[in-house]
């Protein structure tokens, strides 16, 4: 017998016939099939792997919201340096009944900040916007407070633990009241007066539109404006400002100003009216006539609908265009009703 090649076909002529011979070829096939299959595996092995991978570290990542600003109080020292108070608010007066402050940012400047400069915020004894970045119009009472703090909505508590800090240590500590608000609410100045004239400054007051979770006993929302008594800012600004365990730091405004105060025994009060209405509103006017936000499970005094939720003698209402903010100016101040 002729000894044969050993690739496919090819064909070993003897004296009697011609004969195929195959089995080198077979024998490598043989072996190529178990290879192909090794690597399926090995891919499908691969990829099962990376699939887990990758749903462990879904499933594990820490997704919780975080603050950008380093929040050691060391550093709150450096931020001093790097306000400028506008010629607007230099001449504002160091001493009053009220002093007010409402937190904003760059982006707002040309829209919420401009509304609420053109509306009530005059018409407290001192107020002015506590911002980031100086605005274009130095005719706007503000200060660059926040300028060393990034703007960012899980900073808010650190630009009001420090606002509080920087008022009473910079600006006045001779008001009887302070206010905090933002810039997408409208404060009824001569009603919250009116209501803070029945009460005692030299004791610690913390008042506003109180929310029920979070905390034992709530917190002041900080949307509808929330106010401290003189005695509460010296005692926030001495004893819970530079204390950490009192005053820990938190990713939520409104809830960390509760937490701090409620460690020196100073709790958010029942500010409703006689008839039961809230003065203060952390929600819109529609969310408060259609009671569509004041969920039983978040207010801690149940609120009334249609007319009857609105107090003749409220004091602020939140989430307000700018627009919205002028409307109320022009129907509160701007209309002569005797003529109507």
């Amino acid at each position: 017998m002729v000894q044969c090649g050993s690739i496919r076909t090819l064909v070993c002529k003897t004296e009697d016939n011609y004969n195929i011979y195959d089995d080198e070829l077979d024998s490598l096939e043989s072996l190529k099939k178990p290879r192909k299959k090794l690597i399926f595996s090995t891919i499908a092995l691969i990829l099962a792997l990376g699939s887990l991978l990758i749903t462990v570290y879904l499933l594990t990542r820490d997704t919780s919201p975080k603050a950008t600003y380093d929040s050691f109080r060391i550093n709150d020292d450096k931020l001093r340096d790097l306000i400028e108070v506008s010629p607007a608010a230099q001449k504002l007066p160091k001493t009053g009944k009220l002093f007010c402050w409402v937190q904003t940012s760059t982006i707002y400047h040309d829209t919420r900040s401009l509304a609420i400069n053109e509306t009530w915020i005059h018409r407290c004894d001192h107020g002015q916007l506590f911002t980031s970045e100086k605005f274009n119009d130095t005719r706007i009472p503000y200060s660059t407070v926040f300028a060393g703090i990034p703007d960012n909505y899980y900073n808010l508590f650190f630009k009001s633990r420090y606002a509080f800090h920087h008022i009473y240590t910079n600006i006045s500590s001779e008001f009887d009241w302070y206010l905090k608000a933002d810039d997408d609410t409208y404060v009824i100045v001569e009603n919250l007066k009116a209501f803070l004239s029945t009460l005692n400054p030299e004791e610690p007051h913390y008042l506003g539109y109180v929310l029920k979770p979070y905390l034992k006993n709530g917190y002041n929302a900080g949307g509808a404006g929330y106010i401290l008594s003189r005695a509460a800012l010296k005692i926030f600004a001495e004893k819970l400002y530079p204390n950490a365990t009192l005053c820990p730091d938190d990713i939520y405004e409104d809830v960390g100003i509760a937490r701090c105060l409620a460690n020196a025994g100073i709790y958010p009060e029942d500010t409703r009216n006689s008839h039961g209405q809230n003065r203060f509103n952390t929600f819109s006017p529609t969310e408060t006539f259609h009671q569509t936000k004041a969920n039983v499970d978040w207010v801690k005094f149940l609120e009334k609908k249609g007319y009857a939720a609105f107090a003749n003698d409220l004091v602020s209402f939140h989430h307000l265009s700018p627009d919205e903010i002028r409307l109320f100016d022009i129907l509160l101040y701007r209309v002569d009703r005797k003529q109507v």
